[in-house]
């Protein structure tokens, strides 16, 4: 049957969109202002099949989402605090089972779009909890993160990451994310080298273009890969 239910948790706004009458990939979805419902319709467009998407909406995004403390990129922007670590035990220890209760899973997917998308990939270093990632238009740019993630073990080596950009984000008037395309592409060698089934893909516009599109692609990608032979998912 069809979902669409809306719970709080944690102080977090939690949507479900997706179908329980078996066991099927649940996604874990961080996203800004309430756009779960538009990537869901867009991942339907596209004959994604049966998943359950898990919307995460109301976290603190510069502080949440990034995995340690860095000042603001501009004038008016905000700094981000370095509490990803936080936030992820409250996700796998609070939001993740109340979310499941019931629920039939047979594997979790953790996708995002930005800082999301570069708080999907560190998640993979710090919890075994997910089997796939994908990271859209990912924050990889985020200073120390490619080092960190060619020096660190994953806690469960994914079986498969996406991560897509669109081919006009490299010409930022920011310095430092004009290196974003270049990390994206050194993290995809450096994993697709290590065995892990890995996509990336350029798509047109700058970082602002047809978000949910491009998350909606990048989730229809996950869930092509190896659904079929999938048990259902524990804790």
């Amino acid at each position: 049957m069809s979902i669409f239910a809306d719970m709080k948790i944690a102080g977090k706004d939690i949507n479900l969109f997706g179908q329980t009458d078996r066991p099927a990939a649940t996604v874990y979805l961080h996203t800004v202002r309430g756009e779960g419902y538009a990537v869901w319709e867009e991942c339907l467009k596209m004959g994604a099949g049966e998943f359950t998407l898990v919307e995460v909406s109301g976290v603190d995004w510069n502080d949440d989402l990034s995995p340690w403390p860095i000042d603001k990129l501009f004038a008016d922007d905000e700094p981000c605090g370095g509490k990803a670590g936080e936030w992820l035990a409250v996700l796998t220890g609070e939001v993740i089972p109340q979310v499941e209760a019931g629920l039939p899973v047979s594997r979790r997917i953790v996708a995002g779009y930005s800082l999301a998308g570069l708080f999907a990939l560190w998640s993979t270093y710090n919890t075994d909890v997910f089997s796939g990632v994908v990271s859209g238009s990912g924050s990889l740019w985020y200073p120390g993160f490619i080092d960190y993630a060619r020096s660190h073990p994953f806690c469960r080596t994914p079986e498969a990451i996406y991560l897509s950009l669109g081919d006009r984000e490299r010409f930022s008037q920011i310095k430092l994310l004009t290196t974003v395309e270049d990390a994206t592409r050194n993290l995809y060698e450096y994993y697709r080298q290590a065995g892990i089934n890995t996509a990336f893909e350029l798509n047109p516009g700058n970082h602002f273009r047809q978000g949910a599109w491009r998350m909606a692609r990048g989730i229809s990608w996950m869930l092509r890969q190896g659904e079929d032979s999938h048990e259902a998912a524990t804790l």
